[in-house]
């Protein structure tokens, strides 16, 4: 009996070794390629979000519009998926305050189905906040936006009082030209100041981004991905 146990534990033990050896060997196989911080990813959004619907902790994905590379080996083909989550919303308020949306991107789905965890934020193709969210701006953008349009009006005024002018007689522009500059200047005022007034009471804007907006984020820490 004690050797027939024996027998069996030298089995075991062997088997032991082997499965180890062939984990091993799997391991050794195994390797990574390392995405260095600071890359950018450019992604597309999967579907429509906006910060009237969305709630903390909300899941969304986008998905890589193009390859990347790391020693001319593509570690991340084109339509990897990007998962993330709200981190957190601020609605839209009165006094012309936009709505605020943060995000949180924190794993990407590799070839080989593992999904690896990232740290990244957009840098690009959206308005940001000075502490990584997108939207954001109030009343003094709304006023400096209808400043821009008061402006704009003047301009085509004065655009129109020289046209005018000329197709009426030679030097007509210098008769017309301020007439229509004065005119232009009290359209600008009046846009100005009434919308301003308005933007006291206004919302701000929601912020959307809508399915297929292609965007970037730029990873915060070093990713290294398996390649088999």
């Amino acid at each position: 009996m004690k050797k027939i146990i024996a027998i069996f534990a030298f089995l075991m033990l062997i088997m032991f070794g082997f499965q180890n050896a062939q984990a091993y060997q799997i391991k050794a196989d195994a390797q990574t390629k390392r995405i260095p911080m600071g890359t950018k990813l450019n992604l597309e959004a999967a579907s429509t979000v906006t910060t009237e619907l969305l709630r903390k902790g909300d899941m969304f994905s986008a998905y890589l519009t193009q390859d990347v590379y790391v020693d001319d080996v593509v570690v991340l083909p084109k339509g990897t998926i990007v998962r993330g989550n709200t981190a957190d919303v601020v609605r839209k308020k009165r006094l012309s305050k936009s709505a605020i949306l943060y995000l949180n991107f924190d794993h990407i789905v590799a070839p080989n189905g593992k999904q690896l965890p990232i740290r990244a934020g957009i840098s690009s193709h959206m308005k940001l906040t000075n502490d990584g969210g997108i939207g954001g701006g109030g009343y003094k953008e709304a006023f400096l936006e209808n400043a821009d349009k008061s402006g704009e009006i003047i301009a085509k005024s004065v655009d129109w009082g020289v046209n005018s002018g000329e197709e009426l007689f030679k030097g007509g522009k210098f008769l017309i030209t301020p007439f229509a500059a004065l005119g232009g200047t009290v359209a600008g005022a009046g846009y100005l100041i009434g919308d301003s007034i308005a933007d006291l009471f206004r919302k701000g804007q929601t912020i959307v981004i809508t399915k297929g907006q292609r965007f970037t984020i730029m990873l915060l820490e070093p990713l290294d991905v398996p390649i088999y």
